[in-house]
């Protein structure tokens, strides 16, 4: 049973790849709820624009497009105008590029700035021609295209319930899925990005607040197997045996294997593998037709009109961008894909129609005719080889970790939207289901098993409900020192280092969480920031210092302290004249400029944040390895401080403008170790922490 309690409404969001699902459910006081009165969302279409008609389908695509024509447009809207630039395959780029990745994109929008970044051009009109993709980051960008997804499914709710009102009578909890393998980051966009779009339509969170849970796609599979199975399925599920679930969807093929615990009087299960995920989905078989087969079928000027407008004059930015013709194109082809269920069945081709205003002249040699490209099922296959090869061998993957721990596998159930592909249903019974002698079902419904799976964990229903997670209630930064850049320091927090005679900015703001990040159960939260506190003259006094903790409410984080309107200060003050010869020795350090040969002592600090629900701790260690506590403190949701040892403390700025400096030795600022050639104020002693930034590597002071 459910281990929530009264009424409210369950929204359950599966944020595809290709294609998005939203199921909701209202449920009851006085008994449990029933998975048929699940409602699926199927009305698409922008509610906003009566023109635009409605679609109906159990779901709708993951697409957006912004254009200064018709303006922004998404899933079964888009609308493919001159200046449109249609965002595809979002949901992949929420995880971190690799080195790879990320020049890729730099050198292709490098390239596609050349032609219009001329010196004749004028600046404001420069600006004003950059398209809104560019502004955007993925997070937006998913934030956009949900708030259209939340808006139907608040339609929706209003249609069904015949009453406006009832939405803000009972709390209304989400249930957001995600790959089995996903980056912390990736998820925390994710769960970013759904806040902020069902906010923007639901303001009765505000009011009346419901919780926020967030589960694998295969862990919904698997629940949707096991509360869907029929007497056929359970023939293979008796006690003790183990069975593979395999998501496969737009991106990510996901699988999770699973023993039966008791099949009587209730089907119970038990995790028995880690969960394994390749970006084999079905993207890479539209990939392969956009960039392997139309190059080939195409001449090259025909394929450059094809997707010449997609970057249009200034890149793509981190995003994959689709032109209208691309994007027709790729629609058209949907239907060959859907359809093909391999050589040598009925099918003995399909037509994909090529764009209308590029009049392609027929050549039967390249398979065009009568304005449609021919694509044989050889060219099928050819584009379904590696989704098939990539699930198969993610199949076996999973097997094998079964066999290893002597346990017996009994059947694969494949889901997701794209089990519903006949050919790959078959590949799988070939490759899987005869070498190992197993059965092979599919989910009856292929396209919502991640919905309603979603939905059967979010009320319980002999499963245990995903945890909550909380948002971060503010900002968190720590106060650095790192090298002077133009294009982000003023010339006030410009200071000369001492010891290697660069200049530096001080009071720079380096952040480690933001508003409304997620918040996990039990976990939290935990970061850190590795520093470098750098001593010219050593001395008792001088080993007394502390490290800035910055806690912000407002809505943006600011990159300078002045630009901050509700700012917090956490002093973590320390003595490391307080500890044991033999620690002092393990933390403070001899060293030398490689430039200047300034000799002087050196201290790795490292600043540890926590955040969970109720409560933030900041805990500094001097020393690496072996850190040692030096400092502590804690505040609670609203900021207020609730712990720290002696001499830590809060301060309040309404802004916070920044020390000046002036020449000395040794300083006594409680932020930085004076190595300045200027002198601070009276009272104050800077520490110079130099930031590198992220979290693996040291920031020196």
């Amino acid at each position: 049973m459910s281990s929530t309690s009264g009424q409210r409404f369950l929204i359950c969001v599966d944020y595809g790849t290709t294609y998005t699902g939203v199921g909701w459910i209202l449920t009851h006081r006085t008994r449990p709820s029933q998975l048929n009165e699940l409602n699926i969302v199927k009305r698409w279409g922008a509610i906003h624009r009566p023109e635009t008609s409605q679609v109906i389908g159990p779901k709708v695509p993951s697409i957006i497009s912004y254009s200064g024509t018709s303006g922004r447009r998404w899933g079964y809207g888009v609308i493919g105008d001159a200046d449109s630039h249609i965002l595809q395959w979002t949901k992949l780029e929420m995880e971190p590029p690799t080195r790879l990745e990320a020049l890729s994109r730099l050198k292709r929008t490098l390239e596609a700035t050349r032609g219009p970044v001329s010196h004749r051009q004028h600046a404001s009109s420069l600006v004003q021609g950059i398209p809104l993709h560019l502004i955007k980051s993925t997070e937006d960008v998913v934030a956009d295209y949900l708030t259209e997804v939340a808006q139907c499914v608040r339609q929706d709710i209003e249609t069904v319930q015949r009453d406006r009102r009832v939405i803000g009578d009972f709390p209304i909890e989400l249930i957001i899925t995600h790959p089995a393998i996903w980056h912390p980051r990736a998820m925390n966009t994710t769960f970013r990005a759904v806040n902020t779009a069902f906010k923007r339509i639901f303001p009765e969170f505000e009011s009346n607040p419901g919780k926020v849970r967030l589960t694998t796609e295969s862990e919904a599979c698997a629940q949707y197997i096991m509360k869907t199975s029929t007497s056929a399925h359970k023939r293979h599920l008796r006690r003790g045996a183990c069975f593979v679930v395999v998501d496969a969807g737009g991106g990510t093929v996901d699988l999770v294997s699973y023993r039966v615990d008791q099949d009587t009087p209730s089907f119970q299960v038990s995790l028995v593998t880690e969960m394994s995920s390749g970006r084999c989905g079905a993207t890479r078989i539209d990939d392969y037709f956009i960039k392997r087969f139309l190059p080939r079928r195409l001449t090259p000027d025909d394929y450059r009109k094809v997707v010449e407008d997609a970057e249009s004059n200034f890149g793509s930015g981190p995003h994959v961008l689709f032109s209208r013709r691309q994007q027709a194109m790729l629609e058209s082809f949907q239907f060959a894909k859907h359809k093909f269920a391999g050589v040598g069945t009925e099918d003995e081709e399909f037509r994909v129609l090529l764009p209308g205003d590029l009049d392609i002249p027929d050549n039967p040699e390249r398979g065009i005719s009568n304005g449609n490209l021919q694509i044989l099922p050889e060219d099928m296959e050819h584009m379904f080889h590696e989704t098939v090869d990539g699930t198969v061998n993610l199949i076996r993957q999973q097997i094998t970790q079964l066999e290893v721990k002597n346990l017996r596998v009994s059947a694969v159930f494949l889901s997701g939207g794209l089990s519903r592909s006949e050919y790959l249903f078959k590949k799988v019974e070939s490759e899987i289901g005869h070498q190992y002698r197993l059965p092979v079902f599919r989910g009856q419904e292929g396209w919502t098993d991640v919905v309603i799976g979603a939905a059967i964990l979010g009320l319980g229903m002999n499963c245990e409900v995903p945890p909550a997670c909380a948002e971060c209630p503010y900002h968190i930064g720590v106060l650095i020192s790192q090298q002077f850049h133009e294009y982000e320091n003023d010339e006030k927090q410009a200071y000369t280092d001492a010891i290697g005679q660069s200049m530096r900015a001080k009071d720079h703001l380096k952040w480690i969480a933001a508003k409304g990040d997620m918040i996990t159960q039990p976990d939290g939260i935990s970061k850190s920031v590795k520093l470098v506190r750098k001593i010219l003259k050593l001395n008792d006094q001088v080993l007394k210092g502390s490290c800035t903790v910055v806690i912000s409410h407002d809505s943006k984080q600011g990159d300078k302290l002045e630009d901050i309107q509700n700012l917090q200060k956490v002093q973590l003050n320390y003595d490391l004249a307080t500890l044991s010869t033999a620690d002092k020795a393990k933390v403070i350090r001899r060293d030398t400029d490689e430039d200047t040969k300034t000799q002087y002592r050196q201290v790795e600090l490292e600043l540890v944040v926590t955040v969970r629900e109720q409560v933030a701790a900041f805990e500094l260690y001097a020393g690496q390895p072996g850190r040692i506590p030096i400092a502590e403190a804690a505040t609670d949701r609203n900021g207020q401080f609730i712990l720290g040892n002696a001499g830590s403390q809060r301060e309040q700025h309404l802004p916070v403008v920044p020390d000046k400096d002036s020449a000395s030795g040794a300083g006594s600022d409680p932020n930085q170790e004076s190595t300045s050639s200027r002198q601070p104020r009276q009272g104050r002693r800077p520490i110079y922490d130099t930031a590198e930034s992220s979290r693996s590597r040291r920031v020196y002071v």
